[in-house]
């Protein structure tokens, strides 16, 4: 009887040691266009630990962010992941997305790019992200698109990965 408590007792504690520090799995992008400077500017924020143990899993490799382990590796990484992950269109024309950098904010990693020198009047926006899709489950993005005239948010997750904004 005795052991039978303690051999509850440990899978227990040891199923509760492999639960994630949060319960929540999302990351927040706000896409904001910028008429002045002609480009749109990205600023997405996930949770520190997601981004660790996906790097981890992807490269083999344990990295430390906030403090940086190895911040030129992660960087490169982070730039890759970044742009493997978003795709966007603007008027039906692809557009490539520049890595300006990262920061840390409490137990967020803060990345931020932009799309520059859109010659074209900003009409229609097509964006897909599988940002952390393939390695967590219940992972759930939330973009915020804004423009001098129209504000709208959307949720993607695994089967829902795009977005589709008109400027009406």
């Amino acid at each position: 009887m005795q052991k039978t408590k303690i051999l509850i007792l440990l899978s227990v504690l040891l199923s509760m040691s492999f639960v994630s520090s949060h319960d929540f799995y999302l990351s927040t992008t706000t896409v904001k266009w910028v008429p002045e400077k002609q480009q749109l500017q990205l600023t997405s924020r996930f949770f520190i630990d997601d981004i660790e143990a996906y790097m981890q899993e992807k490269q083999n490799s344990k990295v430390v962010f906030s403090p940086d382990s190895h911040p030129d590796e992660t960087d490169a990484f982070i730039e890759a992941f970044f742009n493997d992950n978003l795709t966007i269109r603007v008027n039906d024309i692809s557009q490539k997305t520049s890595y300006l950098g990262r920061e840390y904010q409490d137990d967020l990693l803060v990345i931020y790019a932009e799309i520059s020198s859109l010659t074209l009047e900003f009409r229609r926006l097509e964006l897909a992200s599988t940002f952390l899709l393939d390695f967590i489950e219940n992972q759930q993005n939330i973009f915020h698109v804004q423009t001098p005239t129209k504000k709208k948010s959307f949720l993607l997750k695994n089967k829902a990965y795009s977005l589709e904004f008109e400027l009406k």
